[in-house]
């Protein structure tokens, strides 16, 4: 709703209107016809008080001076018709002059009174549109969240509380673009880039020209950003009127601080992805100084034994360091796989999604677990009619590790770690179970996020990983506490129909 258009001003400052006098006349006439109906029932004394009923009505409806003509002619129609002598404007008896003095001084009070009620309730209609418009801008503002957003619903508004037009230029470079117009259609005029451009070089507003001068049509505001006229707002006023300038400027003062909080908004965003990044460097160095560097020493420890010792060692005891190499090597390339898989999901690298065996994906991870925990008892089931899925392998399959990898350190001695894949719905729901103590009901919420983990080692981002690699899938991850106790992740990746094509048979 945007504002009415103002009425003309009541009271003192109201001059008749054609339609107003035309109204007043009619009022008065038909007053004067109902009169003569009464005149057998009512007195004649009576009659002008039924002209009172024209003078309020012209009044409340068309201003003091409407009222006050309104007065004059109930005056003259009430005296010539039925004052006596009839049909003239001579008074014959001294009382009724009095009378009609009193008639006269009753109904320009009548006006007066009347006129005064209308200008009030205007004016009160008039705050009411003002505040309608300034709270549903104040609302639009509330949900949203960009510089483009805001500037939009600030040039909606303008063009509402102006009852005219609105329009936003850029300033770039030194020259002027304008991008947003409401209505649109909007068109401004060489005059009006003319002021638009003085605006955009001084930094302050320019009023537009009064009516029937020469200049331009609209108001120009600057808009800064970052200290500087980033923009131009342009409001075309058609009707004027304090009240539509008092929304226009509540409108642009909000949009003001809208623009800053939302400038503020993105900076914060930017410091909260800063240290985000400073997080992660963090937690990279710590993992080089512990995930790395531990392996390592074992490694290098290891090797100098056998090279020095050599044939001297047991054989015993060189098949235990050789042990130690190859699972301080596999400790390695996972993590190392974790943070290659990491590092591509955090670079927003496209994820190469073909049609894949699920089946195939957790028969290799579970192999490639069975290697790095040999001591681990492993279950596998496979529904029957698991179709392929659309999805990276590589990926796919490091996530499906990891939750063994998970399983694997968090199951007691002697509890096998279960894996299963079935069709649930409409999705492949491929889930790996333990039998350890489970997940706190209060951790459960942050257990996928990076650098969130329960163990006393690692650096938290198995898990974080399997939430990258499923969404980029399209698909879920949830964790769920089994009746016998542990915890259960399941994976969801939705069936999607094979497409034969045209070489191919369904």
């Amino acid at each position: 709703m945007s504002l009415a258009p103002d009425s003309p001003p009541a009271g003192w400052r109201a001059a008749p209107s054609p339609g107003g006098i035309a109204a007043s006349l009619a009022l008065v006439a038909g007053v004067t016809g109902l009169g003569h109906l009464l005149l057998p029932f009512v007195p004649a004394s009576s009659i002008p008080l039924v002209f009172l009923v024209a003078v309020l009505i012209s009044a409340a409806s068309f201003g003091f001076w409407t009222g006050m003509l309104a007065a004059v002619l109930a005056f003259l129609s009430a005296n010539f018709f039925f004052v006596a002598p009839i049909h003239t404007f001579s008074v014959a008896h001294p009382h009724d002059v009095l009378a009609l003095g009193v008639f006269l001084i009753s109904a320009a009070l009548t006006g007066l009174i009347a006129g005064r009620m209308r200008e009030q309730a205007d004016a009160a209609r008039r705050r009411a549109d003002m505040l309608e418009i300034v709270s549903a801008f104040a609302a639009d503002l509330s949900a949203e969240t960009s510089l483009d957003g805001v500037e939009a619903a600030m040039v909606r508004h303008l063009a509402r509380a102006a009852d005219g037009a609105a329009v936003l230029l850029d300033v770039a470079d030194d020259a002027l673009a304008m991008r947003l117009a409401a209505p649109e259609g909007a068109t401004l005029e060489a005059a009006d880039l003319q002021a638009a451009d003085w605006t955009a070089r001084h930094g302050a507003s320019q009023a537009a020209s009064a009516p029937g001068w020469a200049g331009s049509r609209y108001a120009f505001h600057p808009l800064r950003r970052d200290g500087a006229v980033a923009a131009v707002v342009g409001v075309m006023n058609r009707h004027g009127g304090r009240e539509r300038e008092q929304v226009i400027e509540a409108v642009l003062r909000q949009g003001a601080v809208a623009l800053e909080r939302v400038a503020f908004a993105r900076e914060a965003e930017a410091a909260r992805a800063a240290a985000e990044e400073e997080k992660l460097r963090s937690a990279l160095l710590s993992s080089i100084s512990h995930d790395l560097r531990t392996p390592l020493a074992t490694i290098l420890g290891s090797v100098t034994t056998l090279r020095e010792l050599g044939e001297a060692m047991p054989a015993e005891a060189r098949a235990d360091l050789l042990a130690a190499i190859e699972e301080e090597t596999g400790r390695l390339s996972r993590f190392v796989a974790n943070l290659l898989a990491m590092t591509r999901l955090e670079a927003g690298v496209a994820v190469k999604r073909d049609w894949t065996d699920a089946a195939d994906v957790l028969r290799a991870a579970l192999t490639r677990a069975r290697a790095a925990f040999a001591h681990q008892a492993f279950s596998l089931s496979l529904g029957p009619g698991i179709p392929l899925v659309r999805a990276d392998a590589t990926l796919l399959e490091q996530a499906v590790f990891n939750l063994i990898d998970n399983a694997a350190r968090h199951s007691p001695a002697g509890e096998a770690v279960l894996l299963s894949a079935q069709v649930e719905g409409g999705a492949v729901a491929i889930a790996v179970e333990d039998r350890g103590p489970g997940v706190p009901a209060e951790m459960q919420a942050k257990i996928f996020d990076k650098f969130f983990t329960t163990a006393a080692s690692g650096v938290g981002l198995g898990l974080a990983i399997c939430r990258g690699v499923v969404a980029a899938l399209g698909g879920t991850i949830a964790l769920e506490s089994p009746a016998q106790g542990g915890a259960r992740f399941v994976i969801r990746l939705p069936i999607e129909h094979l497409d034969p094509g045209p070489d191919r048979t369904p």
